[in-house]
């Protein structure tokens, strides 16, 4: 019997405790592979993209479209970016911002997320799983809260929630 808790000290742990709970023969896809941090301890899922890949295996698309046919996954993991304030080659980036990437505006992270959604919809199967990691930031000296903002937009897109871990 597995024992799922309400509190989780690690990515690991929670993504375990979320494959057992919803996608118990492991995730068909990852949107956003980027470093494969999330992959160390668990079955990494069988097609793996990022928007510039950094290990063999991962293909090349940006989750907005990526290059599968429709109603093909059963799950997906999308973790993108999060934060904002970033650019390339900004002289004061973060050492956050040049580990992870983001975004210049909120505006940038809502088309995205709203894109990969929309994606989302299309490539998974009826009653799929989409596990989409995200954060609340302060941008602009306001709060947002995209995971409230990420349930609306999912719903927009003809998805619903299922599960929520804050």
């Amino acid at each position: 019997m597995s024992l799922f808790k309400s509190v989780y000290e690690t990515n690991h742990e929670i993504l375990e405790a979320i494959t057992q709970l919803h996608c118990p023969s492991g995730f068909d896809c990852d949107m956003t592979f980027g470093n494969g941090a999330f992959w160390t301890n668990l079955p990494r899922p069988r097609l793996c993209f990022d928007i510039t890949p950094l290990h063999d295996g991962v293909i090349q698309a940006d989750s907005g479209a990526l290059p599968v046919e429709d109603g093909s996954l059963g799950s997906a993991v999308f973790d993108p970016p999060f934060l904002t304030y970033v650019s390339n080659g900004r002289e004061h980036s973060s050492v956050m911002s040049r580990r992870f990437g983001g975004y210049w505006a909120y505006a940038e992270l809502e088309e995205h997320y709203k894109a990969t959604l929309l994606e989302a919809t299309r490539v998974l199967r009826k009653g799929g799983v989409l596990v989409f990691k995200c954060q609340d930031i302060v941008h602009n000296h306001r709060l947002q809260c995209t995971h409230a903002n990420v349930i609306g937009w999912a719903e927009t897109a003809g998805l619903r929630l299922l599960d929520l871990f804050v």
